[in-house]
């Protein structure tokens, strides 16, 4: 069933649902689609799919967490903080997809950012925004 919405972050939410789905084998590293015939594809290759990418990001995700000094996840003097983690493939497609419907970026301010945050854990590295 399609609904119609100009909810940005339901948009987004349908979109990654949807792009999580897709099948294609692929370097997270350089973004290139996997081929056994160009393999390795670069010095580090991390072949996968963006369910499997996704997965790994947010245990690396978890892992960053536990070890920051605060809920805020930042350093120890505070100097910085750690915010949102995506994989380079969904951040550039949403980005993409933003751009095509309404002419406007994934993250226009920090509003923005922080309600992508609050609506988004799993890719929240702060537990407090």
């Amino acid at each position: 069933m399609l609904v119609k919405t100009t909810n940005k972050w339901i948009l987004a939410r349908a979109f990654i649902n949807t792009w999580l789905k897709d099948q294609t084998w692929y370097c997270n590293n350089c973004d290139k689609d996997y081929s056994k015939f160009n393999y390795p594809c670069c010095e580090n290759p991390q072949i996968g799919r963006n369910i499997d990418h996704t997965k790994g990001l947010f245990k690396e995700n978890r892992m960053i967490k536990n070890t920051r000094k605060n809920e805020f996840a930042s350093t120890e003097k505070k100097t910085l903080r750690w915010g949102v983690s995506l994989p380079p493939r969904l951040h550039f497609a949403l980005d993409r997809y933003f751009r095509s419907l309404s002419d406007e970026k994934l993250f226009n301010n920090n509003k923005e950012l922080h309600e992508f945050m609050r609506r988004f854990p799993e890719f929240t590295i702060p537990d407090k925004i």
